[in-house]
């Protein structure tokens, strides 16, 4: 009777285990598709983008002034089909169904529209956010008085546009809200901390969104400053600093003093909280940034990886819309000057009038532990196509 026990025994011990075996294994498969399939959507939309930007400048107008029939011929010169999201008949008022004014919805390769010089469009913006100007190049070549004259260009990006710096007056500016986040490898610096040096001192921020109160900059008095350069690739114009808080002064990431060296990976995320708003009449929107980073070790900065990304994020609703930026890298001894953009076409992103916050994300990455980042700073972020909001200094 008890070996008859000890085996019910085994055979339920058995089973328990099988079980345990077979529950794992599912617990196991189900997060390896997930991750499978996480790494696919992934994919799927840098493919998306990428095919995207091919096609997008793959866009070209030619516009010619024909003295004969005093007509202005526009003409796709390029290797796609154009779709033809909005026309600009002044510098205020547009159409949203091009058949309005002579024009096609799609633009075949290799077809031309002819109009008279009045009746020219001022400008034709597509649906992979290109915009060409039409009327003010036919006037032009019309008042050189040629006999035929064709320029081809690519897209000009945003019709509309109102490019504003934020830098200097703009990113001092008492309405300021950038919330920051701050990463060495993979954990994040609590102590880190923006700060900005003018005629007045260094000044530093840090801000609530949901308190209006902590907007803006305020003198640093509580710690020695161990920075020595507020414009580190001497081009006029100050940066505004990534700083660590140690026990009595503010010092540079890199600085032994910071307790974070080796510091060769670094992550900076800057929301700029509420800070343009995106009317109807906006077809493409283009954020500039410029980052000065200081560099230590036996390698120039353009062997360091730099990858940025921006996106734009609706405060009504926290939808984002993103995209990886561009990057170009200049040197001076051991100081790099990191600057790019991105463009963002109404027509691709479907992104609706609102405020916005932007958010701007700068990966560094030396790849060794003999090349450290010393110094990581903002000297500017720019738009086309959007209103700043945040006021400037008098």
């Amino acid at each position: 009777m008890l070996s008859h026990k000890r085996r019910w025994r085994g055979q339920v011990e058995v089973t328990g285990a099988i079980i345990a075996v077979g529950v794992l294994l599912l617990v196991i498969t189900t997060l390896f598709y997930s991750i499978i399939q996480l790494q696919q959507a992934t994919s799927d939309v840098f493919a998306k983008r990428a095919s995207f930007e091919s096609e997008r400048s793959l866009e070209r107008v030619s516009v010619i002034y024909d003295p004969e029939g005093e007509l202005c011929v526009v003409k796709n010169a390029g290797g796609v089909d154009i779709e033809v999201a909005r026309v600009w008949v002044s510098d205020s008022d547009f159409v949203e169904e091009p058949e309005v004014v002579g024009l096609p919805a799609t633009i075949r390769r290799g077809e031309s529209i002819s109009f008279t010089l009045d009746a020219a469009p001022v400008a034709v913006v597509t649906r992979r956010g290109n915009a060409f100007e039409v009327r003010s190049e036919c006037l032009r070549q019309a008042a050189m008085a040629r006999s035929l004259v064709e320029v081809i260009y690519g897209g000009v990006g945003g019709f509309i546009s109102s490019q504003n710096i934020i830098g200097a007056t703009r990113l001092t500016s008492d309405q300021v809200c950038i919330v920051y986040e701050v990463y060495s490898g993979d954990s994040k610096v609590d102590n880190a901390v923006l700060v900005y040096g003018n005629e007045t001192g260094w000044i530093y921020h840090k801000c609530d969104p949901n308190n209006p109160s902590t907007y803006g900059w305020k003198l640093v008095t509580q710690y020695s400053i161990n920075i020595t350069e507020s414009d580190l690739d001497t081009s006029q114009v100050n940066e505004a600093v990534i700083a660590i808080i140690t026990s009595n002064s503010l010092v540079e990431i890199g600085d032994p003093k910071s307790g974070l060296t080796p510091v060769t990976k670094v992550r900076v995320n800057l929301t700029l909280y509420n800070v343009t708003r995106i009317s109807s009449n906006a077809d493409v929107i283009t954020v500039f940034y410029k980052f000065v980073i200081q560099i230590q070790g036996n390698a120039p900065p353009q062997q360091v990886s730099y990858n940025p990304r921006v996106a734009l994020i609706a405060l009504s609703s926290s939808v984002r819309y993103g995209a990886p930026g561009s990057i170009a890298v200049s040197s001076r001894q051991n100081v790099g000057v990191v600057s790019g953009y991105v463009v963002l076409p109404r027509y691709f992103y479907e992104f609706q009038s609102d405020y916005y916050s932007v958010e701007i994300v700068l990966e560094i990455d030396t790849g060794s532990a003999a090349i450290k980042i010393f110094s990581v700073r903002l000297e500017y972020i720019a738009f086309t196509g959007a209103e700043i909001l945040w006021k400037p200094l008098p």
